[in-house]
């Protein structure tokens, strides 16, 4: 007589080998996430070095965090231009007009691996898909690092934007690249707001970082190494789900968290504030833009009035983007 299993004994086996990969499941699952924050902490190493390496052969001198592709400032931003979704603006090959790319060469690096999120491209009428691909870029920098076309958002004057490596006081304590979640990323740069006034009790509107890392982020510093950081305010956590204006991929961030513990870790770590005498001298050179955003008046470099972008204020014009280029 020939032996074999029984029924009983065929299910008590599957059941468990079915226990077994339940409990592998979480061990795999880390893993495999442990291996995508390690991949997204290497791209981030790399983007930093070519940003490094930029600017020393460019009298330390750094790009623009974001500009607006129409801008003449945008040939010295990071990133110009927007990711909303559209026919043009997300597909790969653009990242190889960014200024930087000639420094790393791979287009890869500027996605974290944990970054899933693909867009439709439509045709010209806006009616079919011409084609489903991944969005290029993960990754936005410090909008204090470099300024938006060199300048800050309006109520964050009085805090410094580095145009040179050498005004980084502190190095290893300026974050410059970081992740955003796909819902919130739009312009080049990460928009930490610094003000402590009206109306950030009310609502605290900043850029919202990624949490594709066991809750939290990796982050590049000016000095050149990369960390992540876990989260620990639920407000950031649930920021994609819970706390967005609906509508528009153009979107801003995190309401309602003032007070915030992970909103404090990254505003110790954009900026610092300029000396009192400093800013008195420049107080009265400053108006406010779009978008929140300041432009400051400097004479001797003023574009000439009519150009596309300039701007007149009380006869004065803008030296919109003045750092880079003084003949705009």
């Amino acid at each position: 007589m020939k032996k074999g299993f029984t029924l009983v004994e065929l299910l008590v086996v599957i059941t468990i080998i079915a226990i077994l990969v339940a409990l592998m499941l979480p061990a795999i699952n880390k893993a495999k996430s442990v291996g995508q924050r390690v991949a997204c902490i290497n791209n981030q190493k790399q983007l930093q070095m070519a940003h490094m390496t930029f600017s020393d052969d460019h009298d330390d001198k750094i790009l623009y965090s974001s500009a607006w592709k129409h801008e003449p400032s945008a040939p010295y931003a990071w990133a110009p231009g927007s990711l909303n979704v559209s026919q043009f603006l997300n597909r790969r090959f653009w990242a190889k007009k960014l200024p930087l790319y000639p420094y790393f060469k791979n287009e890869d690096i500027l996605k974290c691996p944990a970054d899933k999120d693909t867009v439709k491209i439509m045709n010209k009428q806006g009616t079919s898909i011409k084609e489903l691909i991944p969005r290029h870029r993960s990754y936005s920098i410090n909008i204090h690092v470099g300024g938006w076309s060199g300048w800050p958002v309006q109520e964050d004057k009085e805090w410094r934007i580095y145009h040179k490596y050498n005004e980084i006081e502190k190095p290893s304590n300026i974050f410059t690249f970081i992740e955003m979640p796909f819902e919130f990323i739009n312009a080049g740069c990460f928009r930490v707001v610094m003000n402590e006034g009206a109306p950030t009790h009310k609502v605290y509107d900043m850029d919202v970082p990624g949490s594709y890392h066991i809750d939290g982020t990796a982050l590049a510093f000016a000095d050149g190494h990369a960390e992540t950081k876990r989260w620990l305010d639920q407000r950031t956590i649930t920021a994609q789900t819970r706390f967005h204006i609906d509508g528009s991929n153009f979107k801003y961030g995190i309401r309602r968290a003032y007070g915030s513990v992970d909103v404090k870790w990254l505003k110790d770590r954009s900026t610092t504030k300029y000396e009192t005498m400093a800013w008195r001298k420049q107080k009265y050179t400053w108006f406010p833009w779009m978008f929140n955003l300041s432009r400051q008046m400097r004479s001797w470099n003023a574009r000439p009035e009519g150009t596309r972008g300039s701007y007149v204020r009380n006869g004065r014009i803008d030296s919109w983007g003045w750092f880079w280029n003084d003949s705009w």
